[in-house]
């Protein structure tokens, strides 16, 4: 039995295969730059073997590629998830752990927090894109674990996104840039992510869906200050308005996750961030006169 993780050069992917390795896993890492296609669905039949569990993380995974490419989108997220289930089932895969996404909840028209029961339905081309995927296992009744992640950050991520943005500009001379700031999300450290995927991989459970967050609601703005104070950054943000796929409140129940897999959320956004500076050895450029 080996896991094969989907999009393992990614993020998620990447930090998840390092700890699996660590536990001992024979772990395929099933990615383009490996020269595998979620697309192809015979790529994804010549690796899987009977037992293997899969872990689904290929994905066009940001709001604005999907939006400039939704045909990719469509192909990748759609396509390639109908491909790795069906993959799955014709190969007899154990399991197959697929990483949806909040986003699925958007617009969010119930009070927060939010569960597992909440509509779904999605305002974006990525979010739309993701829970199709997620209604394709439900309908060809693939042995699944569905986990519907909250905001990351962490190791790795840098560049994009509400942490690695605030850092990359801030490296570059920048001003920070804020999207209105007074909407809240649920900031959630990739330790955490990888947590949940290895507990989805080694669950007993089947056919469920989780939400994986760290429970801790906080505004944009409340974690630029929090960003602010650990660096000691003096400089002020650029405030531009808020974007039409962020929901003004955002914040993940995770009762469901914590019962049913044992998922214990390591870090609160002070403790995430104060490992993920050390991790990247980031601080405050030092202001010039």
């Amino acid at each position: 039995m080996k896991i094969i993780v989907t999009g393992g050069s990614g993020f998620v992917g990447s930090n998840t295969i390092v700890a699996l390795v660590k536990k001992g896993y024979e772990v395929l890492n099933f990615d383009l730059t490996e020269g595998f296609d979620i697309r192809k669905l015979s790529d994804l039949q010549e690796v899987i073997e009977p037992g293997d569990k899969v872990l689904h993380l290929a994905a066009i995974a940001r709001f604005a590629q999907a939006d400039a490419d939704p045909l990719l989108a469509y192909e990748t997220n759609i396509e390639g998830t109908k491909n790795v289930a069906l993959a799955c089932l014709a190969k007899k895969a154990e399991r197959l752990v697929y990483s949806s996404t909040g986003s699925v909840y958007m617009p969010v028209e119930q009070e927060p927090p939010i569960s597992e029961e909440f509509k779904c339905r999605g305002n974006s081309v990525y979010a739309c894109s993701k829970y199709i995927g997620e209604l394709i296992l439900e309908r060809l009744k693939v042995p699944y674990v569905i986990l519907r992640y909250a905001h990351l950050y962490g190791k790795g991520k840098i560049g994009h996104g509400a942490i690695g943005g605030f850092i990359d500009r801030m490296n570059r001379g920048l001003s920070p840039i804020l999207y209105g700031g007074k909407q809240s999300n649920d900031f959630t450290h990739i330790e955490d992510i990888v947590q949940a995927n290895i507990l989805a991989l080694e669950t007993r459970n089947f056919g469920e869906v989780y939400n994986i967050g760290s429970g801790e609601e906080l505004t944009t703005e409340g974690v630029f200050e929090i960003m602010r104070d650990a660096l000691g950054y003096e400089e002020e943000f650029t405030i531009l308005p808020g974007r039409s796929v962020d929901p003004l409140r955002f914040v993940f129940d995770i009762s469901k996750a914590r019962e049913g897999l044992g998922y214990n959320p390591k870090y609160s956004f002070r403790e995430g961030f104060d490992a993920f500076c050390e991790e990247n050895n980031i601080k405050a450029p030092k202001k010039s006169y």
